[in-house]
């Protein structure tokens, strides 16, 4: 037990990095004034040593801890009620590894993949820029930081069908909220499991997202669309139908197999782990569309995807919803239709004609796999250009 004498007597000794026969600790003392004397506390780092290759990089990760340590005691910090949580030191690329492995577990697929998207990014730069960085040390400015990367685009690739992003040189402000909303999730986790106290995304403010722009196709556009597809690409024609009459979205078609097409039912089974919301539904099918489905899918196993990747047929392996995007901007460009037009309009517009068809709302909400009414009832807001013909046809003249 170190001694001093009374008029010396200074708040703690520092701390320092130790080797006895249980392992390594960091060793320092603190100055009590209801007992008069100093008291040892020690961290022990024999887990935390396992998780490092070399004796040298545990030694710079142990002298990170050390570091921030004294500057607490410094500032007249006291462990005094305090119980050392080793978690906190434990480096954040780490923690990562873990909270995904526990993810997976309880996650869907679907939503597995944003999640996972998410700690490939967060990992990487954490890596290249605070490779030693635990929770503790992530603070707000390093998560503004990580945000700001996120928002330049540094660490997405640009797709060709978003133009906007191309032209500003970010990412759009629904992809940056989407990352902040996950960069909350991960350091939630990390409070309940111990691994952190607070949650420096949390006050970090979203990006006002622009108004959705929702433009509807009109019938006789859509007629020359189909005529289009069924000289060039028959197997696109499918997936414009599936996306205007059964409501799936672009990557909900590519997950279809055959034996989720319930003829004698006119519908089409969505489990809930082939839906962007992870919620089961059915997507309808007319006539014409059970016609084309019939003659595209005929010898076809029961488990087989409707659309085979590298072709237009079915197969084995899925096909990548990437195909039906080129080859809707190859069409469009063919037919010299404006850039609105796009393929997801479809969806949109099929949900506005089953409103305006006059289908219960609360059907069309089901159909099209929505959280609530509002969303749905949203679709009805469009510009539409057969507006003004549909009055002109139903109202009376002065």
């Amino acid at each position: 037990m170190p001694t001093t004498p009374a008029h010396t007597i200074t708040p703690y000794i520092p701390a320092v990095l130790r080797k006895n026969s249980h392992g390594h600790i960091i060793e320092y003392y603190f100055f009590d004034h209801l007992s008069g004397g100093y008291v040892r506390r020690t961290i022990k780092l024999n887990r935390i040593r396992k998780r490092f290759a070399t004796a040298k990089d545990f030694k710079e990760y142990a002298t990170g801890i050390i570091c921030k340590l004294n500057v607490k005691l410094a500032g007249g910090w006291s462990p005094i009620g305090e119980v050392v949580n080793t978690r906190e030191y434990i480096p954040i690329p780490q923690i990562i590894d873990q909270y995904i492995r526990e993810k997976q577990s309880t996650l869907a697929k679907n939503t597995m993949m944003a999640y996972r998207s998410f700690c490939i990014r967060l990992k990487s730069w954490v890596e290249a820029n605070y490779p030693r960085c635990n929770c503790t040390l992530f603070t707000k400015v390093i998560a503004i930081q990580f945000m700001d990367y996120i928002w330049a685009g540094d660490s997405a690739v640009v797709n060709k069908s978003k133009k906007r992003a191309q032209c500003s040189g970010h990412v759009s402000e629904r992809t940056y909220n989407n990352n902040l909303k996950l960069g909350r999730a991960f350091f939630a986790w990390c409070i309940e499991k111990c691994y952190a106290k607070e949650n420096p995304f949390e006050t970090i403010k979203s990006k006002r997202e622009p108004k959705k722009k929702r433009t509807l196709i009109p019938k006789h556009i859509r007629l020359k669309i189909d005529q289009y597809f069924a000289k060039n690409n028959p197997g696109m024609r499918i997936v414009c139908r599936l996306v205007y009459t059964s409501l799936l979205r672009p990557i909900e078609v590519s997950r279809v197999r055959m034996n989720q097409i319930l003829y004698d039912k006119s519908c089409i089974h969505m489990p809930f782990d082939q839906t962007k919301n992870g919620k089961e539904r059915y997507g309808r099918i007319d006539e014409d569309l059970a016609k084309l489905l019939h003659q595209h899918l005929e010898g076809a196993a029961a488990t087989d995807f409707i659309f085979c990747d590298g072709t237009w047929s079915y197969g084995p392996k899925q096909k990548n919803s990437h195909s039906f995007g080129n080859a809707w901007e190859k069409m469009r460009e063919d037919l010299n239709l404006p850039e609105e037009y796009q393929l997801y309009s479809l969806r949109d517009t099929g949900i506005h004609d089953l409103l305006i068809d006059g289908v219960v709302d609360l059907d069309v909400m089901h159909a099209a796999g929505h959280s609530d009414l509002s969303m749905t009832t949203r679709y009805a807001d469009h510009i539409d250009e057969e507006m003004i013909t549909r009055i002109n046809n139903q109202a009376s003249g002065y």
